[in-house]
């Protein structure tokens, strides 16, 4: 008895760091490349974003993610958006975690640290609510519920999403790289669905955030002026 509760003891001992290593925060950018597909993990407290786009021409492969939870060893997400299988869209996905050397492996995939959500200004969940026009704010009626366009900040890297999450339809997608310095926010596309074109470009926007509300006001990758009002996520109503 007194050896089978040594070891144990010895079990549990070896065990506790390896559990508590799948607690270490998650949150940052993380990638992998695998020849001719590169992966990106975005996790910020609330979000996981899991994309694939070609290495070469950054042609977007595939995109799926939603709020996440760890429990031990693994992260199982449910998800918001899927652009390859709508069917999995209001379903979990887990899949299992473990640190090695400053990296994590993510289903036995290692994935290398872009970032540890660091410095990350504009770190977190943002839904778009509404357009400017003439200074005055057009809100959306409804802009959590059922159409989502999001938005999603680890410490320097970005992933706008859009999608439907009652007909679990897949709209678009684009991200990259950002920064802010002052009053200036910029963005510089890695990947992105709607125009080839915009990818590469960088493109910087006046920053102001007052009252709740990010106004994301420039000119679009693709040519024309925007003013967009952001919200943070957790500051809306959830349906």
């Amino acid at each position: 008895m007194k050896k089978q509760m040594l070891a144990f003891l010895a079990w549990m001992f070896f065990l506790a760091p390896t559990v508590a290593q799948a607690q270490k925060s998650l949150e940052g950018a993380w990638s992998n490349t695998q020849g001719e597909v590169t992966t990106w993990i975005l996790v910020t407290d609330q979000i996981l974003s899991l994309t694939q786009f070609e290495t070469a021409s950054h042609k977007l492969l595939a995109t799926y993610g939603g709020t996440y939870r760890i429990n031990g060893m693994e992260i199982e997400v449910l998800q918001e958006w899927n652009s390859k299988d709508s069917l999995q869209v209001g379903q979990s996905k887990k899949l299992s975690v473990k640190w090695r050397k400053g990296n994590v492996l993510i289903d036995q995939v290692s994935f290398t640290s872009m970032d540890k959500g660091e410095p990350g200004k504009m770190k977190g969940n943002w839904i778009i609510v509404g357009n400017f026009s003439n200074d005055v704010l057009s809100r959306r009626p409804n802009p959590f519920y059922p159409r989502r366009t999001m938005k999603i900040h680890t410490g320097n890297a970005f992933q706008w999403i859009a999608y439907n999450v009652l007909t679990k339809q897949f709209f678009g997608t684009g991200g990259g790289w950002y920064t802010t310095q002052g009053n200036v926010y910029t963005e510089e596309i890695v990947f992105f669905t709607k125009a080839s074109s915009s990818i590469g470009k960088k493109l910087p926007f006046e920053l102001q955030i007052q009252d709740g509300i990010w106004r994301h006001k420039g000119q679009k990758s693709t040519g024309g002026p925007m003013d967009e009002a952001w919200s943070r996520r957790e500051l809306l109503d959830h349906k």
